[in-house]
């Protein structure tokens, strides 16, 4: 069964009032973990009746969640998070409708949607916050130093960063796809042609695909001081049409003068010459000369 996103569904049963409210949640979520509701009346400027019957049609319609302990809080949901993405983009006109899924991954989602002028365009709708946060702090620099973050924060930061670094790339000749907008933890994006590399059972010339990866990865390094640090078969989109690669998937993305630089480089193609070896039968260089020819030591 086809994967909508519900939080697109609601946009039209959604007020003025229904959103300026979930914005209200959404600014009192970055002091805790729930808003309370007598802030949320004030911050919204509404009566506290009014708020009351909106927050019951938000909760009814799974865009929030209530709690109650020492006070009576809510919280967003995902869809509530969408909606008010959703909401922005549509008024911003870069967003008219969605689609049903593309692809759902453990740290982002993928959506058909349509621009104003209905062309198709991509969602990718960042869900980082879907992973254990403490894993998620480790392993990502830009959660540093922040004393309290959500998942919504969490997917709104690793979205702003990939849509700044794709932002920055465009029209350099790179194989990414080209950014429409964002806002909050969605990026719109040109719809791109070929699957997951994983999923590719035949290539046409395995090698010279790798040669393209390899390329990219040395351009990406030597001229814009970047390296991807997440280069495997599940970002790597292949047209079997006519043997295009796209790479895609740029939040663990880190400059070169990064610490974990050349680690996260080394790890990447040592797996990805390990994959392109068992999967296609292809010898190459040690994974040490094809690192010292990226960053241009070789």
């Amino acid at each position: 069964m086809p994967i909508s996103l519900r939080g697109a569904k609601v946009l039209k049963e959604l007020t003025n009032m229904d959103f300026r409210t979930l914005n209200m949640i959404e600014t009192l979520l970055r002091k805790g973990e729930y808003a309370p509701v007598d802030k949320i009346v004030t911050y919204s400027g509404y009566r506290a009746k009014d708020v009351e019957m909106i927050l019951s049609k938000l909760n009814k319609m799974k865009l929030t969640r209530r709690w109650k302990g020492q006070f009576i809080g809510y919280s967003l949901t995902l869809s509530g998070f969408d909606a008010l993405a959703l909401n922005t983009l549509y008024n911003k006109k870069i967003v008219y409708g969605v689609g049903q899924a593309r692809g759902v991954g453990k740290e982002s989602d993928i959506y058909h949607a349509i621009n104003f002028e209905e062309i198709e365009i991509l969602l990718k709708i960042n869900r980082t916050g879907r992973a254990s946060f403490q894993q998620i702090k480790k392993r990502r620099d830009f959660l540093k130093n922040r004393f309290h973050y959500s998942m919504f924060s969490t997917a709104e930061i690793a979205a702003k960063r990939e849509y700044k670094i794709l932002k920055e790339l465009q029209d350099k000749g790179l194989p990414i796809p080209e950014v429409k907008g964002h806002n909050r933890h969605i990026i719109a994006m040109e719809s791109v042609e070929g699957r997951e590399l994983v999923n590719v059972q035949f290539l046409k010339k395995p090698i010279k695909t790798l040669e393209r990866i390899i390329e990219f990865a040395k351009s990406l390094y030597q001229k814009y001081n970047i390296v991807h640090a997440d280069l495997t078969e599940y970002n790597i989109l292949y047209d079997e049409e006519n043997g295009d690669i796209t790479i895609i998937d740029f939040p663990q993305a880190v400059q070169i003068d990064h610490p974990e630089a050349i680690n996260l480089l080394t790890r990447d193609f040592t797996h990805l010459l390990d994959y392109f070896g068992k999967k296609w039968g292809i010898t190459t260089d040690e994974v040490d000369t094809v690192i010292e020819y990226i960053v241009g030591k070789k």
